[in-house]
């Protein structure tokens, strides 16, 4: 079973699809591991619309302002909130911050076991709101919040850079800095890399200097006996 950080490190926005088929049963367990996200007070307001037919694909592609290569993925799935369910328990801050903290944390559930099944995904945030209602029949009581694109990826982009730890992360208060962030996490790995890197650079400068030294005696030796001559 696949370590969930190497899953998260591997995870990747594809952005080109091969239309090969994926079976349900695979669809089923995405699906499924959204519906088992953490919600606030376990309300768990969302739906999940599960999109397959190609026309609708097309027209969510559409959209979507023009991605139309997300209608080349197998399967959209549209993250809907009901915003007015979270009001009703925590008033404003549940309508307009907890509905989407929600349907966030499942998307990202459903994208994870995405990965773990050697499926892509795109994360979709950006899309004309009403069209999708259009296209989708989405009740004004529910709100599109994400479409996720699954299926096979045509390709793999390579890891984007990220911020290292010691930047994102504080210790015990806003700005609070620990002088070795890996060291205070006990993150062996991390530690280890970075020694290596100085063993290596430590070995690179010596031989570079034995080489100068080497170079330096070879070329007095050769100005002595031109001399000597």
């Amino acid at each position: 079973m696949a370590d969930i950080l190497d899953l998260i490190k591997g995870r990747r926005t594809i952005k080109h699809f091969d239309p090969k088929f994926v079976a349900w049963e695979k669809i089923a367990r995405i699906v499924d591991a959204g519906r088992h996200a953490p919600s606030c007070g376990n309300i768990q307001n969302w739906k999940f619309i599960v999109v397959q037919d190609a026309g609708k694909k097309q027209a969510l592609g559409e959209a979507c302002y023009e991605q139309y290569e997300i209608s080349q993925a197998h399967t959209l799935i549209i993250v809907c909130a009901e915003p007015q369910k979270a009001e009703r328990y925590y008033g404003l801050r549940g309508e307009r911050l907890y509905s989407i903290q929600n349907c966030a944390a499942a998307a990202m559930c459903m994208m994870l076991e995405a990965q773990s099944l050697d499926l892509g995904t795109a994360w979709i945030g950006a899309f004309d709101e009403d069209a999708v209602r259009d296209i989708t029949n989405i009740p004004p009581e529910a709100r599109p919040q994400a479409i996720l694109a699954i299926g096979h990826a045509r390709e793999i982009p390579p890891r984007p850079a990220k911020y290292p730890l010691e930047v994102v992360t504080y210790i015990e208060k806003w700005r609070g800095k620990y002088r070795d962030i890996d060291k205070y996490m006990n993150n062996t790995a991390a530690i280890m890399a970075r020694k290596v890197v100085a063993a290596k650079d430590m070995a690179e400068k010596g031989l570079s200097s034995l080489k100068e030294n080497v170079s330096a005696k070879f070329s007095k030796k050769k100005d002595d006996e031109m001399h000597e001559n």
